[in-house]
């Protein structure tokens, strides 16, 4: 039998934006305690420096989103869960030999209150919500299964979650069409729980459909068993700019699952998605890859005697869409396989606007 389970509660967080915003009414923060899913900016120091967290509840269990530096700008990716002693336990994926992560209390006024571990030491940290130049947004949850053989105990299972942001209601009706009509691609999807809904049905309906394909007289594979995740997460908030990351998982059979992050910067004060051309001057596509080579030695360790098709499928790292911004800088993102192989990962390369004076508009 078919199971079906749809959360579509969402936390808003809404306060006032001044003349950004003129037409966004004021009201409070939700309850962290008790909000099953949000977003919210979080502003403190770590180790003497100032540090901005863009932290998203947007399932049950986990928490992701982003943190940076101020004197950087550059996201780094955390993740999450609370543990058995209600503390939430942030993990960074900045050093594959050493973990990093955060261990803390938030409370429901938002404070995130305890200590960073890692490069073998611990800092104490204090971040509080900070909400004074960002776009309010809510955030929304949805998930489903279904049984392939539904009259077998033995039946393979589908599952498919995904979460998506959504624009507060308090914001401007131009404004919010603007926020949707991105996120999902069709203007008439304008109720997040329809915009789950097909997602989650779409994958669903595909999965019944390989129903012809078992034989049900010998034991049914693993691989029978299909899942699909999707989520949303704010790297960049700082009006008129919004960097949105959509993450998708899918594993259909076969030896492993693909994913891959597909990100957009929203210029929410001209309603458009920005592309490379709107950043840089003429001639950046030939400029760049030497740049995106430079970074990418940097992050992987790779010395100036090996050649990037030692590790690489491609001699040269393009430009390309699939980008975004900080007030410091902008990170391009190669899903597997684009420019290396699935055994590499995704693949994100930061370069700071110090090293791209020449070639900003």
């Amino acid at each position: 039998m078919r199971t079906i389970l749809l959360f579509t509660i969402s936390a808003i967080l809404l306060i006032s934006c001044g003349d950004r915003h003129p037409k966004q009414a004021a009201a409070s923060l939700p309850n962290f305690k008790t909000t099953p899913y949000f977003y919210v900016q979080l502003k403190g120091t770590l180790a003497g420096k100032n540090i901005t967290m863009e932290l998203t509840k947007a399932n049950p269990a986990m928490y992701r989103g982003y943190y940076s530096y101020e004197e950087t700008g550059e996201p780094i990716a955390i993740w999450g869960n609370l543990d058995q002693n209600k503390m939430l336990v942030l993990y960074e994926s900045t050093d594959e030999k050493e973990e990093r992560f955060f261990t803390g209390i938030l409370d429901s006024a938002g404070v995130y209150k305890g200590k960073w571990r890692g490069k073998g030491t611990t800092y104490e940290y204090t971040l509080t919500p900070d909400m004074k130049e960002t776009t309010p947004l809510s955030v929304h949850y949805g998930e489903d299964s279904a049984k392939l053989l539904p009259g077998n105990p033995a039946s393979p299972v589908a599952v498919a979650t995904n979460a998506v942001i959504w624009p507060a209601p308090t914001l401007d009706e131009e404004t919010k069409a603007f926020i949707r009509n991105t996120v999902t691609g069709n203007p008439s999807l304008d109720n997040p729980v329809r915009y789950l809904r097909r997602d989650i049905d779409s994958f669903l309906v595909t999965y019944k459909t390989t129903e012809k394909d078992i034989d049900t007289t010998e034991e049914i594979p693993a691989t029978a068993s299909w899942s699909a995740d999707a989520d949303m997460r704010v790297v960049y908030n700082h009006y008129p700019y919004l960097s949105v990351e959509s993450f998708t998982y899918e594993y259909t059979g076969g030896a492993h699952g693909n994913y891959g992050s597909i990100y957009k910067v929203l210029d929410l004060k001209k309603k458009k998605v920005l592309t490379t051309e709107d950043l840089f001057k003429p001639g950046y596509k030939e400029a760049l890859p030497a740049l995106l080579e430079k970074a990418y030695r940097r992050v992987f360790w790779v010395s100036e005697e090996n050649t990037l098709k030692d590790q690489l499928l491609v001699d040269q790292i393009p430009v390309n869409e699939n980008f975004f911004i900080t007030d410091k800088g902008i990170g391009f993102c190669y899903t597997p396989y684009e420019i290396g192989p699935y055994a590499m990962g995704q693949i994100t390369l930061y370069l700071p606007f110090t090293e791209l004076k020449a070639y900003l508009k």
